[in-house]
């Protein structure tokens, strides 16, 4: 069984200074609700953060907690659809089970409010059958984890709000072990040093 812990932190142009970031760089894990955890293929814990309205500098608080439970429909690169992809997979990562360790790869969505494309490696690039054939965008394995492994992906975004057009930007974690359902528990994330982590991080203006 795959636990994910997914992180989002967004924020505003102001709230790009040094001492923001090393908040942002600090916030790696937060506990998980043990009632929450059913048997499936891939737990999930989706967490949005944001900084207080009143310009406080101090850790981003939860404004929208999700747990999502996915079955084996989650091991794939997903669809032409990518509104599909974006909404109903989970953001820029897609997962492959092969057999006792899971393949964890990261993805350019492709989606119109970000458009911070990535460009580099993409592993289907000559395989006719994938939505990322003959396609300039990145689509490359994280890692793979083995069982009782931990991996974590950090990345970055700018966005772009479709009502204001105003920019705002995301800083993003992904906490992810691969481990037996009664494994779970409240601080299983809180692990400084995980087996394997990979870093997508743009330089951001």
């Amino acid at each position: 069984m795959l636990f994910i812990q997914s992180l989002n932190t967004y924020y505003h142009k102001q709230e790009r200074s040094a001492e923001y970031a090393r908040l942002r760089n600090d916030d790696m894990f937060r506990k998980i609700d043990l009632n929450q955890i059913k048997e499936c293929e891939v737990f999930a814990h989706l967490l949005s953060l944001r900084y207080g309205e009143d310009g406080k500098v101090s850790l981003a608080q939860t404004y929208i907690e999700k747990y999502r439970l996915y079955g084996k429909e989650i091991f794939t690169e997903g669809t032409m659809d990518r509104y599909h992809n974006f909404n109903d997979l989970l953001q820029f990562i897609r997962i492959f089970k092969e057999k006792e360790k899971y393949r964890i790869m990261f993805c350019d969505e492709n989606v119109e409010w970000c458009p911070t494309k990535r460009r580099g490696h993409n592993e289907a690039y000559r395989d006719a059958d994938s939505i990322f054939y003959h396609k300039d965008s990145l689509n490359e394995t994280a890692f793979l984890l083995g069982k009782n492994q931990y991996g974590r992906i950090i990345y970055n975004n700018r966005y772009i709000d479709p009502d204001s057009q105003n920019w705002y930007y995301g800083w993003h974690v992904y906490n992810i072990i691969n481990c037996d359902m009664t494994d779970g528990k409240e601080k299983m994330f809180f692990e400084k040093n995980p087996d394997h982590e990979y870093k997508q991080l743009l330089d951001l203006r």
